[in-house]
């Protein structure tokens, strides 16, 4: 029987297996999602936590493998390995993902009220920087919406997930006519080749990812999609043919600029909108240089979790007024770059490992060194989190591998994204003598009731404080010593804008930074403990263009709370 994509449905499905039932070395704990493609669970394997997803064992759950063993990438899900079951029929695929803790974005959204300025930061501009590199890796996700990015609870970074819909590069095709994914992010190409369908299967391509991001922005601007839902008749119509309100129509809180950037996103010709996920990124930083206060504002009104409905608009623009620092902000899209720990994934692909040979054990035992591909052993460690909640990964569609041209990369890289190659630990040439990175030290005493007080757990994005603010520059000079920093956004209890004290040392190519105290803008001070950190580890490496005596780091760093100083 035909499915909605044009390929052929699924007869069967693992809906229902009970708490405690032995799936491929597995303990099943609950059931996460369920979709067309597959079932997700929340499971344990050696006292640790995975989602697993049961797929049945046809090409699209081969497909799906494949393109996340693709995906080595800290705003991805994490894929540790596959195997099969039940072992005497292999009825199922199985594949093992990180269980990602924190909220679907649109729960996330409801519940933080977050301000433009946190929006562009610690959403659009990671997610535009992750398609980069997911796109450039050949694959096409295909189901971006609010339900497959998950806010990751430890570090508040976004991660998406669910890619049993997307398109792999010269893989073969195995649907017809129209790819899978969701009716109202649907591009409007894609939908005027379902109109003129001759046949051939719509070749998918970067550009329907940046769209239904497009749509997503949207959203969490308005609250309201720009198009309709599946339930309104028009919905299709719109999409090809009209042109929703801007977002700062709809809605006042919304800063003129960044919804004007959200409607070329949502341009009804493909040349019209970013040429791609990196141009968006850097669109996004380029009017970020220009915020002014009311970046900072929650998009709706009142405090976290407002619900208030969107006010009407007022007939004349706020006046926009300068703000210094986040105009040193947006020039650092380096530094973010880095800082939110976004890397290159692998350009090309390898082919899926063949499993080892069976293991015989009933599917009701576990099986402890089971047929599973990659790292899920004994010695596998899945990401951690602080939140006790589980995010599901998001329901699942069928998948369909159009032929697919890479986008071209850029054949000048910029100077911002060689600093990010820095921040993400990187080698980088530097300037000040090479010296051993600093001893251990013990925190302050206090600071261990201050995190917990201010509820600062995960790490928080801060710029160091220029000594020239009138000449802001995506990087700074910076010496041994003294510094101050201010956060930017809100973290836990503490507000945006507060300043951070403590010490800059140098050493082995990296400048290493502790700081030890915290000041509100209230003016109440408080002992901290917390070191500048990548994720590739402590310090952030030098860039080139430093001096004898001064290092040259992105002027937007992160920082983490610890128990000691390592």
């Amino acid at each position: 029987m035909p499915d909605e994509n044009g390929g052929e449905a699924r007869s069967e499905q693992p809906w229902q297996l009970a708490r405690g039932t032995q799936v491929a070395g597995f303990t099943i704990e609950g059931l996460l999602a369920s979709g067309s493609s597959g079932t997700v669970y929340r499971a344990k394997r050696d006292g640790r936590l995975f989602a697993i997803k049961l797929l049945l064992t046809d090409p699209r759950g081969d497909r799906e493998a494949d393109v996340l063993r693709l995906m080595r990438h800290p705003n991805v899900v994490c894929f540790h390995g596959y195997g099969f079951w039940p072992d005497e029929q292999r009825r199922f695929l199985v594949l093992a993902l990180e269980l990602v803790e924190g909220r679907p974005l649109d729960v996330w959204a409801a519940e933080e009220n977050p301000s433009a300025l946190e929006l562009v930061m610690q959403v659009l501009l990671p997610l535009a920087l992750t398609l980069a590199d997911v796109h450039a890796a050949g694959v096409v996700h295909r189901d971006i919406k609010e339900a497959n990015i998950i806010m990751r609870e430890a570090d508040g970074q976004p991660v998406l997930v669910d890619f049993g819909a997307a398109g792999l590069d010269g893989a073969r095709r195995l649907t017809i006519r129209l790819p899978p994914g969701t009716p109202e992010y649907r591009s409007p190409e894609a939908l005027r080749f379902a109109r003129e369908w001759e046949g051939e299967p719509y070749p998918s391509k970067p550009g329907d990812d940046l769209w239904a991001l497009g749509v997503v922005t949207y959203w969490l601007l308005t609250r309201t999609l720009p198009f309709g839902d599946r339930n309104s008749p028009g919905m299709v119509r719109a999409i090809l043919d009209e042109t929703p309100p801007a977002p700062h129509e709809l809605n006042p809180r919304v800063p003129p600029a960044l919804g004007e950037l959200c409607m070329r996103m949502l341009e009804k010709e493909p040349e019209d909108r970013f040429a791609d996920a990196k141009a968006l990124a850097e669109a996004l930083s380029t009017e970020w240089t220009r915020a002014d206060r009311a970046w900072r504002e929650p998009l709706l009104p009142g405090g976290r979790g407002d619900k208030t409905p969107v006010p009407v608009p007022p007939t004349v623009a706020p006046k926009r007024q300068g703000l210094r620092r986040w105009r040193i902000a947006g020039l650092a899209l380096t530094a973010v770059l880095g800082a939110l720990g976004v890397h290159s994934l692998p350009a090309q692909r390898s082919e899926l490992p063949t499993p080892p040979p069976p293991q015989q054990a009933s599917s009701s035992q576990e099986i402890a060194p089971a047929r599973l591909t990659g790292d899920v052993g004994s010695g596998a460690e899945p990401r951690e989190s602080s939140t006790a909640t589980p995010a599901p990964v998001a329901n699942t569609t069928n998948s369909e591998e159009p032929t697919m041209k890479k986008p071209q990369t850029q054949s000048k890289t910029t100077r911002a994204l060689a600093a990010a190659a820095c921040l993400a630990g990187s080698a980088c040439a530097s300037g000040p003598q090479q010296r051993q990175p600093p001893k251990p030290e013990e925190c302050p005493p206090g600071a261990a009731e201050s995190h917990e007080r201010l509820k600062l757990w995960g790490d928080q994005l801060i710029a160091i404080l220029p000594t020239d603010p009138n000449h802001p520059t995506p990087d700074i000079l910076v010496s041994e010593g003294d510094v101050t920093a201010s956060t930017i956004g809100r973290w836990g209890q503490l507000p945006d804008d507060s300043h951070l004290y403590g010490r800059l040392y140098f050493g082995k190519g990296h400048v290493f930074g502790r700081f030890t105290r915290a000041r509100l803008p209230g003016g109440e001070t408080v002992p901290i403990c917390m070191e500048v950190r990548t994720s590739k580890g402590r310090g952030i490496a030098m860039e080139p263009g430093g001096t004898s005596q001064k290092a040259r780091v992105a002027n937007i760093l992160r920082v983490t709370p610890v128990t000691s100083f390592e």
